[in-house]
């Protein structure tokens, strides 16, 4: 079945995301509120709600009042897998992802230009559960839960009418784990890694006139190194063995965005953002570190190496978001939304255990402002797309050359709106 015990485990690398959520830009939920998922993720410019921490903290102070928002997703992925010298497709478990959403956001006093903000989001992340795979040992099973989450606060100074800078403090944390036919011999497990994660965030939002508004905003990047796991490592007849386990070299990206949105009539807005995704420095060459076990057993290492190695060498993504809404009338808003973001992962480098491969977005969504609250729904579909890994090195695709994977997803979103 593996042609060494642990380069099947070098080729199966999850990275950490949200609620375990298969994100849709790459890693990254194409939005961080309601709103903005119903028209793409395209929020940079407009002027903001009590969400803006996690969006653009220069839009916090356009909010017309204190509010706080609850809101819940339901990610659901729909993959497939090909495997190379097999006939028949192998599809994934049927997976729901719960991801929570909670915003505060509160001027000092009603006069003062200062608007203080707090999110608690799912930042993104993936999640497989596959079955009945064929390998040359018979069926086998692979899985894998990993979650990445950030609470942001952040400071909106609103200069003047026109505008609005703000800074925000992110902190997040993560949690994985994933196992690839741990029953087979070279077959594994590894449980219980985590780490804590640190960015900042900067944004500014300007009104050029009442029709037209320009927003950006750029996030640092946030090292998570993992540590305090357990690899778990079937090693055949000498049975299975339990070691420490850390990961490095993993970093969440670094992203920069500028959006403009258009007030086209009193009932008709109109925005659109272009973002730019670090992937290539961020998910390069990450190191997976086991240490202790069985006295006198050596960790399992990729060959030539001290660590097991992952070269995933992702590339940078380049995001566009399109988005309408239109007010039926004081009370109700539609909209409607595009996003699309070609998938940073190479062909070369696709592992079944890693599907962050959708591109294209359609999105709706649906507002209503009732008397001190009101409520927002989305949809997203993420259009299915499909990768063919053809690399013959075992070191970088350890399921052999012809293995395709295909992905599309569904998510519904939900949010209630106070304000005070």
């Amino acid at each position: 079945m593996m042609k060494h015990p642990w380069i099947l485990l070098s080729g199966a690398f999850l990275l950490a995301a949200a609620a375990p959520a298969m994100a849709t830009n790459g890693m990254n939920m194409i939005g961080y509120n309601i709103r903005s998922s119903g028209m793409g993720g395209a929020d940079a410019a407009i002027a903001g709600d009590c969400s803006g921490s996690a969006c653009n903290p220069a839009t916090l102070g356009r909010q017309r009042e204190n509010s706080m928002a609850l809101g819940l997703s339901l990610l659901l992925p729909e993959t497939t897998h090909s495997p190379s010298n097999f006939t028949s497709d192998v599809e994934g478990e049927d997976l729901i992802f719960p991801l929570p959403y909670l915003a505060y956001a509160q001027k000092l006093s009603p006069t003062s230009p200062w608007t203080l903000g707090l999110d608690m989001f799912a930042q993104g992340g993936m999640g497989v559960d596959v079955h009945e795979f064929p390998t040359s040992d018979g069926p086998g099973s692979f899985d894998s839960q990993v979650r990445y989450g950030r609470v942001t606060g952040a400071a909106n100074y609103l200069v003047n009418d026109r505008l609005s800078l703000g800074l925000g403090a992110m902190i997040g944390y993560a949690d994985m784990e994933f196992s690839l036919f741990p029953e087979n011999q070279g077959g594994f497990s590894v449980e219980d890694l985590s780490s804590f994660g640190y960015a900042g965030k900067a944004g500014i939002h300007y009104r050029i006139n009442e029709i037209v508004s320009i927003g950006a905003q750029y996030t640092t990047e946030a090292a998570l190194d993992f540590d305090n796991g357990t690899l778990t490592a079937n090693y055949g007849p000498a049975g299975s063995f339990t070691f420490d386990a850390e990961m490095e070299d993993f970093t969440w990206p670094k992203e920069a965005e500028f959006g403009i949105a258009v007030q086209a009539t009193p009932q008709l807005l109109l925005a659109a953002d272009v973002k730019w995704i670090g992937w290539s420095d961020a998910i390069d060459q990450v190191k997976l570190k086991a240490n202790g076990g069985a006295e006198g057993l050596p960790p399992p290492v990729s060959p030539g190496s001290d660590a097991i190695m992952f070269n995933m060498n992702w590339d940078d993504q380049w995001v566009y978001a399109f988005g309408v809404e239109f007010a039926v009338n004081q009370a109700h808003a539609i909209r409607l939304g595009y996003n699309y973001g070609k998938s940073p992962v190479p062909d070369g480098n696709l592992n079944p255990l890693f599907p962050a491969i959708v591109e294209h977005h359609l999105t709706v969504g649906y507002g209503i402002i009732l008397t001190g609250w009101a409520l927002d729904f989305a949809y997203e579909h993420a259009f299915e797309n499909t990768q063919t890994n053809d690399n013959p090195d075992l070191l970088v695709n350890p399921f052999g050359p012809g293995i395709s994977v295909s992905q599309a997803q569904n998510t519904f979103h939900f949010a209630v709106t106070y304000f005070f």
